[in-house]
């Protein structure tokens, strides 16, 4: 708003009656007087009238509403169908957004029918270039670059330019060939974070090792890759990374060992390229039919400046996707609660936003380069930028171990970004769920570079049990009917059953939440003590898939039955009895969260005799883990859910059970 008061604000206009100069945060203009006052020579409403297509101005099926206007660059159209088959149809086969209607004094409406949208975005500079294979886009992409090296010190501060173990050298006109640089050896590269989508063409194996180094031929690359190399030839960059070629595939010591060091790949390179428009390694990023449907659809249209100067500004369909997971946020907004967008958005705009391996391959690089179906968008430690020069939120710095903004990094932030971290990466698809613990190894390592006295195990970190112990399967509804949000047990193990990693399904820190206190629960002495890990992994990744695990601590154990009260697709009241030592029966209820569907299936087909369990108590008498034993071993359990019981619903540990030392594994 603030760029277009500036360019439309004029002392004839500021009070236009109808407009009022965009002096508003959101301007909403009935059709009417914002024909009448561009009719009356007012800039700003004549600006939002060119904004409307033509085509749908002179569509006789529907009616212009009302025009709507958001920060400063997105403009939305509202337009009377007339019918509600004619909505269906706009709305399926058209293009056209459904939307509500705004009633008021100056535009009332009785209409049951739901009216159409679309929106535009306005931008000041000429439209994204059709083609990414001219000179003109390769010295933005330049300029960007070099700009953030010359004039940010805390980028070019931030990385130390120390190469990975192996790379691939594309700087000659020549075929690239696998360079193995000794140790601590510091030059520019580049790293790729692009989506498999299956089997990827091209790999490095224990076989193809001393080959690739002689040379590989640059049409054997997938034309991902292809692209890739070129982007870097045309920044002038040396060397490339990545996963396919620099790790050798079917070695799972080279996986466990290169896996660990993630981090170091990811932060210490000059620019991350995301192919985020690649389905997989094939598809390539750089020419896509978006781009050339969005160039073709771009306006311009004319516009007076302040000074009473004639210009132009250009207008084109405004693409949802491309103010979500942080790259090229033109507008203020942030997808709620999480990264993860609607199913729909997320196939649209970025197929990397689906990889659980691609988490960390945005949030530790200093630069990324997103390479959207449409556009191109920069985003570095200081600024954001796209290739429509739109304005970006304010808020759009991007360290490592940050999910919104820069802040200091403390032993309380790391907390609480590790909490968000599992929350959103666990919404994320796997082609392999057994990658649930080596997909963040390189965060894990981040994290514990700055927090060397904390012990790691198995996703979850030594400072914070065990309130972290009390982890739970999400089944929110929305992503459970869109995804298909199951959750069971990961096969083959992976994780001990006290891990999030263990499961399959979305995992949320729930009564970290705003309902409960933000955890100011977990600050009082829990009933869980003398908590004790041991863990044995699988390989030589010491933050990759652990082998055999024990969580030994001290706490009431308590023998209950439980019976699902009623509940949902996603919500389970339950009310739990016991036998007390005195030979009463003590009952609470509350809410069970179920680890697995083949829990939740046992305690459905138990509503009516209840199903015998075993709870032990982390927190004031009300958060318990519930517990199934394991084989013939005495106290040896295995973790099933979660129970959770209002305040006034707490037991008396003492009545309901007795204090044991048992194990978890």
């Amino acid at each position: 708003m603030d760029r277009l008061q500036r360019l439309l604000w004029k002392k004839e206009n500021r009070n236009c009656q109808h407009c009022r100069g965009l002096q508003d945060g959101q301007l909403r203009i009935p059709a009417a007087a914002l024909i009448h006052g561009a009719q009356t020579g007012c800039p700003a409403c004549h600006l939002l009238y060119e904004s409307i297509s033509p085509a749908d101005l002179a569509d006789q099926r529907i009616k212009l509403v009302h025009v709507r206007l958001f920060g400063d660059s997105q403009v939305c159209h509202t337009f009377d169908p007339g019918s509600e088959d004619m909505s269906r149809k706009l709305c399926a086969e058209e293009g056209f957004n459904k939307g509500g209607w705004v009633s008021g004094p100056e535009y009332p409406t009785t209409a049951f029918y739901p009216p159409v949208e679309r929106a535009v975005e306005l931008f000041s500079l000429e439209a994204t270039l059709a083609a990414t294979n001219t000179d003109e886009f390769h010295n933005l992409i330049y300029g960007w670059l070099r700009q953030c090296e010359t004039q940010h010190p805390s980028c070019k501060d931030y990385r130390p330019s120390i190469l990975p173990d192996r790379v691939i050298f594309v700087g000659s006109g020549r075929d690239p060939y696998l360079v193995e640089p000794p140790k601590g050896a510091q030059e520019d590269y580049i790293a790729l974070s692009h989506r498999w989508g299956g089997q990827v063409s091209l790999q490095l194996k224990t076989a193809t090792l001393d080959d690739f180094k002689k040379g590989i031929p640059f049409s054997s690359f997938p034309k991902t890759f292809q692209d890739a190399i070129t982007v870097c030839r045309n920044l002038c960059i040396k060397y490339i990374w990545i996963d396919s070629i620099c790790i050798i595939q079917d070695s799972k010591d080279d996986w466990d060992v290169q896996g660990s060091k993630m981090d170091q790949v990811y932060s210490h390179c000059l620019l991350t390229i995301a192919a985020d428009a690649a389905e997989n390694g094939d598809s390539g990023f750089l020419e896509t039919p978006e781009r050339r449907d969005l160039h073709n659809s771009t306006r311009k249209i004319s516009c007076l400046s302040p000074a009473g100067q004639k210009g132009s500004i250009f207008v084109r369909p405004w693409r949802q996707y491309g103010s979500l997971g942080g790259f090229g946020r033109h507008f203020n907004s942030w997808e709620p609660a999480s990264l993860q967008p609607s199913q729909r958005l997320k196939q649209e705009g970025s197929y990397l936003l689906r990889r659980g391996w691609v988490l960390q391959e945005t949030f530790l690089p200093v630069r990324v380069l997103h390479f959207l179906p449409d556009e191109v968008t920069y985003k570095c430690t200081v600024s954001s930028r796209c290739e429509c020069q739109i304005p970006t939120h304010g808020i759009v710095a991007h360290r490592p171990l940050d999910l919104e903004e820069p802040r200091e990094i403390t032993p309380r932030d790391l907390k609480e970004f590790w909490r968000e971290v599992v929350e959103q990466y666990t919404q994320r698809e796997f082609m392999f769920h057994s990658d649930r613990l080596a997909a963040m190894a390189g965060l894990a390592n981040h994290v514990h570079v700055r927090r060397p006295d904390i012990e790691y195990y198995a996703g979850l970190w030594s400072d914070e049990l065990p309130s972290t112990l009390l982890w739970v399967v999400d089944r929110e509804i929305n992503f459970g009917r869109l995804w298909g949000n199951e959750s069971h047990r990961n096969t083959p193990s992976v994780a001990p059953t006290w891990s999030w990693g263990s499961v399959t399904g979305r995992v949320a820190f729930l009564f970290w939440n705003l309902s409960y206190g933000r955890g100011k629960w977990a600050e009082s002495e829990p009933d869980l003590t003398d908590v004790r890990v041991t863990c044995t992994l699988s390989g030589m990744n010491r933050y990759g898939s652990v082998k055999d695990a024990e969580l030994v601590a001290e706490g009431y154990i308590c023998d209950v039955r439980v019976w699902l009260t009623s509940g949902s697709e996603w919500h389970f009241p339950f009310k739990m009895e016991t036998k007390k030592l005195d030979g009463t029966v003590g009952k609470t209820n509350g809410f069970f969260y179920p680890d697995t569907e083949e829990v939740l299936g046992e305690l459905q087909a138990g509503r009516k005799d209840g199903v015998e369990m075993v709870v032990v108590s982390v927190y004031e008498a009300r958060m318990f883990l519930v517990l199934r034993k394991v084989g013939t071993g005495n106290l040896v359990f295995e973790r099933i859910g979660v129970i959770h019981c209002n305040e006034f619903d707490r037991v008396v540990l003492r009545d309901w059970g007795r204090k044991e030392r048992f194990t978890i594994v």
